[in-house]
């Protein structure tokens, strides 16, 4: 038989139960995290063993750059000491040399620039094209140009400039193909060729290796009709005689050379005294 002391015990007992699991629970947990505690200091310590263990191989590595470096650096001021004696010889310096190879260069822009015209812009530009000529027979008398940098690059613009050269005409001219009826006078006089009859001997003398008699030409023959003389021939106004050609600077700049410029044009010239206004004569070479 229960009594109602008896059933005052459960209760206790109950307590005291849950709190044995309680305590037993608590008691894990806290073993449970010094196990885990131990596993995570095990861990920092293996991981600043590595982040020391780096950090003295960065170190080693930083220092054989370092001595690396310094042998870069060491044999870089020999080398520039050695090219300061160089350009010391050639009568320059660093600076002079840059400034040599920034011409080089502005040459070489220029040329570029002139290939990007047609071939009737190119002969426009002939006078530009001698002056780029001029600039490097310059250039090659500065005692920089023994460089071998020096020579590669001049050498790179005369193949440059001799390609722009092949490119641009002798003279400028239009075709005309002879029709029956037609003579030189009537040719020339034509609206679209000259509008002039006087200037028939334009088209005989830039003709001489087609035309041998002036007053004989024949149907279907394609002449060449002039509209701008080259650097290599001469057109002859009022009042030239060969010896005043010859002494002009941009023909053969000595008038003693007359007779240079006559056997030259033999072909029409059958007097050496006596010149025509727009005949076209070669200038030799």
């Amino acid at each position: 038989m229960i009594t109602m002391k008896t059933k005052n015990i459960f209760p206790i007992i109950i307590i005291a139960l849950l709190l044995v699991m309680l305590l037993a629970s608590l008691s894990f947990a806290q073993e449970e995290r010094k196990i885990r505690m131990k596993e995570y200091t095990a861990q920092l310590a293996d991981w600043q063993n590595r982040e020391t263990t780096a950090k003295n191989g960065i170190a080693k590595e930083q220092a054989s750059i370092d001595s690396l470096k310094k042998v870069k650096d060491d044999l870089d001021s020999q080398i520039n000491s050695q090219w300061d004696e160089i350009y010391a010889m050639l009568g320059t310096d660093r600076a002079g040399v840059q400034a040599y190879r920034n011409n080089l260069a502005g040459i070489s822009n220029q040329i570029d620039g002139l290939n990007a015209l047609t071939p009737e812009e190119l002969f426009q530009k002939r006078d530009e094209i001698k002056a780029i000529e001029d600039k490097i027979a310059e250039a090659k008398k500065d005692k920089i140009y023994l460089l071998s940098e020096m020579q590669d690059k001049v050498a790179a613009l005369e193949g440059k400039l001799v390609q722009l050269k092949n490119r641009m005409p002798k003279s400028l001219y239009d075709n005309y193909t002879v029709v029956r009826g037609d003579y030189l006078w009537k040719i020339s006089k034509k609206p679209n060729i000259y509008n002039d009859p006087m200037q028939w001997m334009k088209i005989y003398t830039y003709n001489r290796e087609m035309i041998k008699n002036p007053d004989l030409i024949y149907p279907n023959w394609i002449l060449k009709i002039c509209r701008q003389t080259g650097p290599n021939e001469y057109l002859v106004v009022k009042g030239d005689f060969l010896k005043k050609i010859a002494a002009n600077p941009q023909v053969l700049g000595d008038p003693t050379k007359w007779t240079k410029l006559y056997e030259a044009n033999k072909s029409v010239i059958a007097n050496p005294n006596l010149l025509y206004p727009y005949q076209i004569l070669v200038v030799p070479k």
